[in-house]
């Protein structure tokens, strides 16, 4: 019989966010495999939809959650809420790690107020405690976060590296322009670990007119960034909205180069943005921050630049990389797609991750202890 998972999300079916592109991959690639996937939101789930009293309500539903060889939990905040019915659950507990909660939820408030807050929520670190205590086997994203399970002594039979993919068919490899409207481009959310105060510091401190920038992925809660971007910047930058992946690859073409302006924070260190596989899929030079694993991909394939975390430092390679002849920046691109096609590519990671899935399922289905 085909194995079943019950793949749980702490996000509405409805939502667009990179946590849920991560959540659907891969399911996709495990129904690729003969693996059936149903899915479970919580948020069109009430009482679920509440993160702090959902491991309360959970028990109701221990019938259905048996009836399956595996439940994923995407994230901490779908983990937690096994844990007072976890014991009467038999199938394998999947925690699927997609970054530090406690160090984004302390990153996040050092960052609201100023430095005068840098620890994390009391509601944090409660729903990480729980969903840590009921996992059999986790997903991490980073070899990072990888090493610092096992500083925890987490045993690393219980631990599976699976990164961020990239659709490769639909991420083509681009030309370089010879001629591009825009020097460079940031696309993605505007967390506060994004770096975009940054990113607006260091463009300030770039002076040539010639150097223009794209900037696309905003929504209606982003609109005070954006006014921010339009003000300071004027004709110097081109402002578009969150839009559709085959509208995102049109507007790269006309882009030389391509930015990740993460800020350096351990919350940062334990993920892996998944832009930075799409990026490199479309054959674009990549300009990231010293801040994590990313940095280390660029410099082994020498496929972009590599800058301090700070305005100062990124203004000085943004002009370093403007001047860079475009017979280099079409080389570094062709790396950067080499890079993805060898590390990023959701076959590779959907034969990876079928393996691991297939190993737990099998000690269930035997009776072994996992």
């Amino acid at each position: 019989m085909d194995p079943r998972i019950l793949v749980i999300s702490a996000a509405d079916k409805n939502d667009r966010s990179a946590y849920t592109h991560r959540i659907l991959k891969l399911a996709e690639c495990l129904e690729e495999r003969s693996v059936r996937c149903d899915f479970f939101f919580m948020p069109n789930n009430p009482p679920l939809d509440t993160e702090t009293t959902a491991s309360l309500f959970m028990p109701f539903w221990l019938r259905k959650l048996n009836q399956y060889d595996l439940i994923y939990c995407g994230a901490q905040e779908a983990g937690q809420t096994l844990f007072f019915c976890g014991h009467f659950v038999r199938p394998p507990k999947l925690l699927d790690i997609h970054g530090d909660v406690i160090a984004q939820s302390a990153l996040a408030n050092e960052l609201e107020t100023g430095g005068k807050k840098r620890t994390a929520s009391l509601r944090v670190e409660m729903i990480d405690r729980l969903a840590m205590a009921c996992a059999d086997h986790f997903l991490t994203v980073s070899t990072f976060q990888t090493e610092v399970f096992l500083k925890r002594g987490i045993p690393p039979e219980r631990i599976s590296l699976i990164r961020n993919g990239v659709d490769l068919d639909l991420f083509q490899p681009l030309p370089q322009p010879k001629e591009p409207l825009y020097t460079f481009a940031y696309i993605g959310e505007f967390q506060s670990w994004q770096g975009i105060d940054n990113l607006i510091k260091s463009f300030q401190l770039v002076q040539t007119p010639s150097i223009k920038m794209l900037v696309v992925g905003f929504r209606e809660c982003d609109r005070p960034i954006k006014e921010v971007f339009r003000e300071k910047f004027g004709s110097r930058v081109e402002l578009v909205d969150r839009t559709d992946r085959n509208t995102l690859v049109d507007l790269v073409r006309s882009v030389s180069i391509l930015m990740i302006p993460r800020v350096e924070h351990n919350a940062i260190k334990h993920a892996f943005p998944t832009k930075f596989a799409e990026y490199a899929a479309m054959g674009r030079p990549v300009l990231v921050n010293d801040v994590d694993e990313t940095a280390r991909f660029v410099q082994k394939y020498a496929c972009g630049f590599v800058s301090k975390p700070t305005p100062e430092g990124m203004a000085a390679v943004m002009h370093r990389a403007s001047e860079v002849p475009y017979e280099k920046l079409a080389e570094m691109g062709q790396r950067s797609r080499k890079m993805a096609e060898e590390n990023f590519s959701w076959p590779k990671i959907g034969d990876e991750y079928f393996r691991v899935v297939m190993k737990l399922i099998s000690a269930f289905r035997k009776g072994q202890r996992l």
